[in-house]
């Protein structure tokens, strides 16, 4: 980091956003100056901000890394030297990335160096080394329990509404503190005004629901709100401490705050300042999303490992789909370009950001590598990282239009694929729509539907005369490729009905990926053999293999497994004397 003389800069007319690593003044805090550190949105650390007033230096979020609160030190004792003050560290919420690495710096570590701000609730948390509210053990992170000198919010002040408290510490600082509360029932925000000495106050809000200890802090006409912002998100709803009723209620406080004015600039936890219009849209977005988190679970170590497990399995898959569907939409616009048709071939390239996509699945990749070479503990540091490129991949295909050029299952399934992640990390089960389903009808669809090019030669020479639709109709006859086409595929069942209770979409992929798996081996043939078994009907799909036989990854037998769970079933595969088999069972209806 590089230090700069401790002089405020103006920035230019017109800029609503603070500049990192600068010092700048805070509008409608006369006197006082703010040095942010911005960081790019990640899982480790946060933003910090220090700001300095001729009575005070105060640091909002030192951040979860040792060098960060390092280089804040030695800024802060600049700042002394040149005038001596006490300093104060309040955090917005005790969460380790937004404090940790203050345990690791001496100046920050001596009980009586700093003055330590934290709502009540967070006080505990970090006098008692808490894992649990301060995602530590989430984070295989351990805290060393902290003296905190200066609860916020306390029950004890409420009482005092509207009275004014005089607070001293063992440094030397003093502070008056002022308890009111804001807003009408039933919704209404705890405030204490703190000053510090003449120059501007700072004034805290206790708005819990992404932890019970969140505080947003405003001076002047900057408002300070942690991670407000992000709490509807997914991977981080749910957390140890998350609470839907008081998050909703904090929005709703927050919201109403914003647009009685005076603020210019929301300064969050995470990622760039924005503007308070486009705050205020921000709320009403986040509060929108959390009224949809009903009964979601709590998001553990043991559902962090299990959605860094998903992640991984369903990326491997999502990585082959998004290969396959690029070449198909390259060959695509190969042929059109050599047609003539460089708009059509321009069309079909810009479906899917390709160089985005290929981007996105090698940091993936890369992350995923380093996580387990360096035999990272910590699952969900994997977990978010998945949820961050899963909800990227989402932006950069064009579903619907793919569909109708390629295998319209292609895309369907990618797109089931990443919004099952989605949902997981967001605390829900991904959900299975199990309805009566004839699982003899569902194969012999499945099977034509593999076997049978989309468009017939005779529905392109139908379209001569309408050229839209015979562009459209060539696209789609030259984007997919029937992969049972040059397979044989024996079917047999017995003479009855085979109606079960499936999730068909769901079902309809795991048999389409298992063909795939099939036609993948080079075999000629696949055998699908339907039974009735009492209370269970078995879908037996095999085939020849090499000599040798297949390995199957671990990873891609789990994926299968869990798809089928999804569907309503349940998986065995097995390889055996040169013939690959899956056998998937369903509950029957008799």
């Amino acid at each position: 980091m590089q230090f700069i003389p401790l002089r405020a800069r103006r920035l230019p007319a017109g800029d609503d956003q603070l500049a990192s690593l600068v010092w700048q003044p805070i509008p409608g805090a006369d006197g006082a100056v703010i040095y942010p550190l911005i960081r790019k949105i990640d899982t480790i650390s946060s933003n910090s901000y220090l700001i300095a007033t001729a009575d005070a230096l105060i640091l909002l979020d030192p951040g979860g890394i040792a060098d960060q609160v390092e280089a804040f030190s030695k800024i802060i004792q600049t700042c002394r030297e040149e005038k001596d003050r006490p300093v104060f560290v309040f955090l917005t919420h005790a969460h380790i990335d937004h404090f940790i690495g203050v345990q690791s710096v001496p100046a920050f570590a001596y009980a009586k160096a700093v003055i330590f701000a934290v709502q009540e609730a967070g006080a505990v948390a970090l006098e008692q080394g808490d894992g649990g509210i301060t995602q530590g053990t989430l984070l295989n992170t351990p805290v060393t329990p902290m003296n905190i000198a200066l609860p916020l919010l306390t029950r004890n002040r409420s009482s005092c509404q509207g009275i004014p408290g005089h607070l001293a510490f063992p440094n030397g600082a003093e502070i008056t503190i002022t308890r009111d509360t804001l807003g009408d029932a039933p919704v209404t925000m705890d405030r204490e005004t703190i000053r510090f000495g003449p120059g501007p106050e700072l004034e805290v809000y206790h708005t819990p629901g992404h932890s019970p200890d969140s505080i947003c802090i405003r001076m002047g006409s900057h408002l300070f709100c942690g991670d407000l912002l992000f709490a509807a998100s997914p991977g981080i709803a749910g957390l140890t401490g998350w609470s839907q009723e008081n998050l909703v209620r904090s929005l709703t406080g927050i919201g109403s705050l914003l647009s009685h004015g005076g603020i210019t600039r929301v300064c969050p936890g995470h990622g760039r300042v924005i503007t308070a219009p486009d705050a205020i849209r921000m709320v009403a977005a986040v509060k929108k999303e959390a009224l949809a988190l009903d009964d979601i679970a709590e998001l553990n170590s043991e559902r962090a490992a299990w959605a860094a497990e998903f992640a991984e399995d369903s990326m491997e898959q999502v990585n082959e789909l998004f290969t396959v569907m690029a070449g198909r939409l390259f060959y695509v616009s190969y042929v059109m370009d050599e047609l003539g048709e460089s708009d059509l071939a321009e069309k079909t390239t810009s479906l899917m950001r390709e160089d985005v996509v290929d981007e996105l699945l090698l940091a993936f990749r890369d992350f995923a590598g380093e996580h387990h070479q360096r035999g990272d503990a910590v699952s969900m540091h994997l977990a978010l990282k998945a949820g961050q490129v899963i909800a990227k991949l989402q932006r950069s295909f064009a579903q619907d239009d793919l569909a109708r050029i390629i295998d319209p299952d292609l895309a369907l399934r990618a797109s089931r694929l990443l919004s099952d992640y989605t949902t997981t990390l967001r605390g829900f089960t991904p959900p299975c729509e199990i309805a009566v389903c004839e699982i003899r009808s569902l194969i012999e669809a499945l099977v034509t539907g593999l076997a049978v090019p989309a468009c017939s030669d005779e529905d392109l020479l139908s379209s001569g005369d309408d050229e839209e639709a015979f562009a459209q109709i060539l696209l789609s006859r030259i984007g997919t490729r029937p992969i049972l086409e040059d397979v044989e595929v024996v079917f047999h069942a017995e003479n009855s009905e085979f109606n079960a209770l499936v999730d068909r979409d769901r079902l309809t992929d795991l048999l389409t990926y298992i063909v795939e798996d099939l036609v993948g081996t080079m075999t000629g043939q696949i055998r699908i053999e339907l039974m009735n078994r009492e209370e269970k009907i078995t879908l037996t799909f095999s085939g020849d293999i090499p000599q040798g036989g297949v390995s199957y990854e671990p990873r891609t037998a789990r994926f299968l497994k869990g798809l089928a769970q999804r569907a309503g079933g349940s998986l065995v595969i097995q390889s055996d004397g040169g013939i690959q088999m899956f056998e998937i069972s369903v509950p029957a209806i008799l």
